[in-house]
């Protein structure tokens, strides 16, 4: 089977599987991050804990190929300044506002439309950010297990263990 049709079935994997825990309820995810209603961050903690177990798993199998990008502290701390105002302002982040878009949601499909503004204003400005944003502070391809000095899977297991427990054990929904 093509690469492409495997990552088509499993990005409607994911989709499906974001409408069904409602990940794009504007109501869910105003009270995810008033810290009310934590369906979508126990979502988001079992995506992380399935997905980097799996993911590490499939590479010491010799079925997955882990590329790990440099780290561009100025750039990805700018990144996720704006990643975070645009989900409080939206409501969605990249993956629910595609599926909210298809639902036929016209904020989500305002949210794509604004993704795709802003990648097309950062490929026209990257070029002048890159010398200040991307070399400097550019600390090259490291990871917590290199940086430890640990293989990967531990730090996998280790990180899928706690998000796991926190979701089947510690997070409580506390309504209003």
């Amino acid at each position: 089977m093509s690469t492409l049709i495997i990552g088509f079935l499993i990005g409607c994997a994911f989709g499906s599987i974001l409408y069904l825990g409602g990940a794009t309820s504007y109501r869910r995810i105003l009270g995810t991050l008033r810290l009310k209603d934590l369906t979508v961050l126990k979502l988001i903690c079992t995506a992380i804990g399935i997905g980097t177990l799996g993911i590490y798993m499939l590479d010491l199998g010799g079925l997955a190929n882990m590329s790990i990008k440099p780290t561009y502290v100025w750039g990805v701390g700018l990144g996720g300044i704006l990643f975070g105002i645009g989900w409080a302002v939206s409501g969605y982040c990249p993956g629910t506002c595609v599926v909210g878009s298809s639902e036929g949601k016209k904020d989500a499909m305002a949210t794509v439309f604004g993704g795709l503004v802003g990648a097309l204003l950062f490929a026209m400005v990257f070029p002048f950010i890159e010398p200040t944003l991307i070399q400097k502070a550019n600390f090259g391809s490291i990871t917590l297990g290199g940086v430890l000095g640990v293989s990967g899977i531990y730090l996998a297991i280790g990180l899928s263990v706690v998000l796991l427990g926190a979701v089947f054990f510690v997070l409580k929904d506390s309504y209003e």
